[in-house]
């Protein structure tokens, strides 16, 4: 497949299943300079389906590094009041946003740590409306990630450049499901199935899940009213979306007072620019009380205290080891790739929607109920071939969830 027609098929799909753009719908696209050829073909792509308008928001990575390592140090804090104005005004009218990936994953290794924390409060506390109007799926939104010369070298650091980015393009259809004769209908397909693995996990109600795998033995206690979301969403408006495109996962928030124990990643952890590799967990009470990276520590530390329940889990996953993504055997440094690639828990904030009712509720309303709350919410895999997942009622009856990293045959014949 070529790019040109990766992108073309792409941007189908992001249109129709993603954002699912309606007419007279504005659509906000964020997006590095390294997706720049991409973007004009979701731009088209959304006004075929009647958008009123498509606005564009260029970031440069290079232009990021160069404000932490120059700026002085009383500016880092300042976030210009304009910055997200019109972004938030898009969201809290019910508008498509969509939020491109594709910037060099390790693009921001050595950057002062204390320097970059400073821009990162920052930047959370200035955009906490929209996270919060995202995560209560009021708009439509999706998250993509967009293969270029400068990812595809990290993640084929052996190949030449052209061949790299090849092997990019060609790994990203495969998960991507564009290299299926009718995409669109493809994914809808796909939907259909873990919408129905979701219902199936939210009427089982389970009490908790105990996870098993070397390095990892964790019990992950689960709200009253939990429930299992699939890959479609539903905004304030009644529009049907999906926030991941690629996505294979079914997820709902656990209580985040009730996970306790340990757990390992099984992919490395990239956050802000830095390739931080493993890291372990150590839970007690719901919060993280230990953890370690194999580098660059302070970052992790940084991205734990961002705020006082940012150490509290907001999200658990369950993926198949059978996914498009984990059969490429290949480890993407990216987290919307890699956190398909297995099961995955974030610790930070939860989805409101996660319980019954959930969107409704003010913030104390959602902690009783569950729900943690933070400017915080970071993914990071867990599963494996050598993973396993058992489902525990209330009654203490326990039901085989995940055997060896895939949905267990219990599962399976359910759906």
């Amino acid at each position: 497949m070529t790019f040109a027609e990766f992108c073309s098929r792409y941007a189908d799909v992001i249109s129709a299943v993603g954002l699912n753009v309606q007419p007279g719908q504005e659509v906000y696209v964020r997006a590095p300079l390294e997706a720049a050829a991409f973007v004009p073909h979701v731009v088209r792509a959304a006004y075929r389906r009647g958008a009123r308008y498509v606005h564009l928001d260029y970031r440069q990575q290079e232009s990021t590094r160069a404000r932490l390592e120059e700026a002085p140090a009383d500016s880092l804090s300042w976030v210009p009041p304009g910055a997200v104005a019109e972004r938030l005004r898009v969201a809290r009218d019910g508008g498509a946003i969509l939020s491109v990936l594709g910037e060099d994953p390790m693009g921001l290794e050595g950057v002062d740590a204390a320097r970059r924390g400073v821009v990162m409060k920052a930047i959370a506390e200035d955009t906490s409306e929209i996270r919060e109007l995202s995560m209560k799926d009021h708009h439509p939104w999706c998250v993509i990630i967009i293969p270029n010369r400068v990812w595809a070298e990290r993640v084929y650091p052996d190949s030449q450049p052209d061949e790299a980015l090849d092997r990019l393009i060609q790994a990203a259809a495969r998960a991507c499901r564009l290299d299926e004769p009718d995409p669109v209908a493809a994914w809808r397909d796909h939907s259909a199935r873990l919408m129905r693995l979701a219902d199936w996990l939210t009427r089982q109600a389970f009490d908790r899940f105990e996870y098993r795998a070397p390095g990892t033995e964790l019990s992950v206690g689960m709200p009253a009213r939990q429930r299992w979301i699939g890959t479609e969403g539903g905004s304030a408006a009644g529009v049907i979306f999906i926030a991941n495109i690629p996505t294979d996962e079914v997820f709902s928030a656990p209580d985040w007072r009730r996970v306790e124990g340990t757990v390992r990643s099984t992919r490395p952890l990239v956050l802000g620019g830095s390739n931080l590799g493993l890291a372990e967990f150590t839970v007690r009470g719901g919060r993280i009380t230990e953890a370690r990276s194999e580098r660059h520590q302070e970052i992790l530390d940084q991205e734990l205290d961002l705020d006082d329940r940012a150490r509290y889990f907001g999200e658990i996953a369950l993926v198949s080891e059978d996914a498009p993504i984990a059969r490429l055997a290949t480890t993407f440094y990216d987290g919307l790739y890699d956190e398909n690639a297995g099961c995955h828990l974030a610790f930070g904030n939860a989805y409101a929607n996660c319980v019954e009712g959930g969107s409704a509720l003010a913030e104390d309303e959602r902690l009783a109920a569950g729900l943690n709350t933070s400017r915080q919410h970071a993914d990071f895999t867990v599963g494996s071939d050598r993973f396993s997942i058992t489902g525990v009622r209330p009654d203490g009856a326990a039901v085989s969830v995940m055997e060896n990293g895939r949905w267990s045959s219990a599962v399976e014949s359910a759906i």
